[in-house]
């Protein structure tokens, strides 16, 4: 996952009552999306703009940084931090993908034969 900071250049994908991708400047930071000061839009997205009254709550993943502030050594810890956390979270639930498991074509008859018998 990215390391964002406040002062971040952005851009990000349209939604709501948006009808184009817009950017803008990082606010405020939270665990899994970041707040946007909207600074450049198309000027057809103008009473979309009035309505999130300049502002947008998006995805850290649908975030893609334009221009990044300079980063301090304690920003870089933080950032490493962060991504190591994360990673522990991943290998401790023990599960990379969230897949269905597929039966097999025997399990899939036993099933069905098991359906019918308790109708």
């Amino acid at each position: 996952m990215t390391y964002y900071k406040i002062g971040d250049k952005v851009a990000a994908k349209k939604f709501g009552p948006l009808e184009h991708d817009f950017s803008g400047e990082v606010e405020k930071v939270y665990d899994n999306s970041v707040m946007i000061a909207i600074t450049e839009y198309d000027p057809a997205d103008q009473s979309g703009i009035n309505e999130l009254n300049g502002r947008a709550v998006v995805r850290k993943g649908e975030a893609k940084i334009l221009k990044e502030v300079p980063r301090t050594k304690e920003d870089l810890e933080a950032a490493a931090k962060e991504e190591e956390e994360a990673a522990a979270k991943v290998a401790k639930s023990g599960k990379n993908t969230r897949r269905r498991r597929i039966k097999t074509t025997k399990e899939s008859a036993s099933s069905e034969k098991n359906e019918k018998s308790s109708k």
